[in-house]
This record gives structure tokens, sequence and C-alpha cells, in this order.
């Protein structure tokens, strides 16, 4: 799973209008929220959760 989600974010990369990562990065870290270990993780769900713009 981890590898498709890698493959279509490197798909997504290539025709992202502008190239920022707004569409490949969620997808990216899919792909290694599913490989990493339980407190990675943890970490990585708060900051994806967190609220853009919040200080």
């Amino acid at each position: 799973m981890a590898q498709l989600l890698t493959a279509v974010a490197r798909h997504t990369e290539r025709i992202e209008p502008d190239r920022d990562g707004d569409t490949s990065c969620p997808q990216h870290e899919a792909a290694a929220l599913i490989t990493d270990d339980a407190g990675r993780r943890l970490i990585w769900a708060a900051r994806t959760l967190h609220p853009q713009g919040d200080s």
C-alpha cells in the first residue's frame, strides 16, 4: 500500500500545475505513516490535524 501511495504521489508531482506540493505532500505523508513506527505516526498525525495558520 505504501508503494502504491508513493507512486501516486510521484505521478501527482508531475501533473501539479505549480509544483508546490499541495496535492502530492499528503500522499507522501500517508505512505510514510503506513511504514513508520507508532510514535512517529502519532506525531505526524498531530501535525496533519493541526489547523493551518495557527501559531
